[in-house]
């Protein structure tokens, strides 16, 4: 487990988890204290599944004009802007961020279909009280990490993703580069049939997630990185500066130099 004050990470020990989880999380710290309100969160190419136990957070979907006040959701992968604030003085939050085509596994309904926020409860009804009982009862995070990993494990449906699996992997290797024709001609598919993948086990188009691979890159390199915005935006392949603004500004509603202002601000991004 990663040791931070303010953000405790693990690891899945399954291995076929670890293929799709990328860590579990938990948060515990006084809101007030650390300075938390309203957040944007910053699309991004993963679900995250949060339980926030009795600190509820209302998250507004700025596109839709929606908002919803939740203590168990998932994400949907969506280009939207989506803020998040917490309800209470406290921010406690045990979750997951996981690969685009987890929900696949736990549902054989189209994530297509499913609302921007999903409702876990609604969505996994007994299996969803049932993790809350348990959680509730933990005392220390490793504890609760384990019985993620057990609702995982015990929900997890016998699926071929291979597909979709495989193009993931090819988007993300080519850091969200690759057109749609030239993903098609390497699985050996139609286009149709890509897209066909993406809105059922993914919940978007594969342009749309190829734009959120890009912007990750994006993001992980305004914080990280010296280099100067048109250099970043060479270095992602925008054929010029306009271009790579209109993107970024498009996405999360600032552009570059604002976003680089604002990264290292925001508590729960994955860059």
């Amino acid at each position: 487990m990663d040791a931070d004050p303010l953000f405790l990470t693990q690891k899945p020990n399954n291995q076929f988890l670890a293929t799709l989880v990328d860590y579990y999380f938990y948060v515990d710290v006084d809101r007030t204290q650390q300075g938390l309100d309203q957040e944007l969160i910053i699309p991004c190419p993963r679900i995250t599944f949060g339980y926030f136990f009795n600190y509820p957070f209302t998250a507004t979907n700025h596109t839709l004009n929606q908002s919803a006040t939740v203590n168990m959701a998932i994400s949907r992968i969506s280009t939207q802007q989506i803020t998040v604030q917490p309800q209470t003085d406290r921010v406690k939050i045990i979750g997951a961020h996981v690969q685009p085509h987890c929900l696949a596994y736990l549902t054989k309904q189209p994530v297509s279909s499913m609302p921007w926020l999903i409702n876990t409860t609604e969505l996994f009804q007994t299996t969803a009280t049932d993790f809350q009982q348990r959680i509730e009862r933990c005392r220390q995070p490793e504890q609760m990490f384990n019985e993620v990993e057990r609702v995982f494990l015990d929900n997890m449906m016998i699926r071929d993703l291979s597909l979709i699996t495989k193009a993931i992997e090819l988007i993300e290797k080519s850091a969200g580069t690759i057109p749609i024709t030239q993903l098609a001609h390497q699985l050996d598919v139609s286009e149709r049939t890509i897209r066909s993948q993406f809105q059922d086990h993914v919940g978007c188009s594969p342009k749309e997630y190829i734009r959120l691979v890009r912007l990750q890159q994006v993001a992980y390199q305004l914080r990280h990185s010296p280099d100067s915005l048109t250099d970043i935006a060479y270095k992602n392949d925008y054929f010029d500066q306009a271009h790579f603004i209109h993107e970024v500004k498009d996405i999360t509603g600032m552009s570059p130099g604002q976003l680089r202002k604002q990264i290292p601000t925001l508590r729960f991004l994955q860059f």
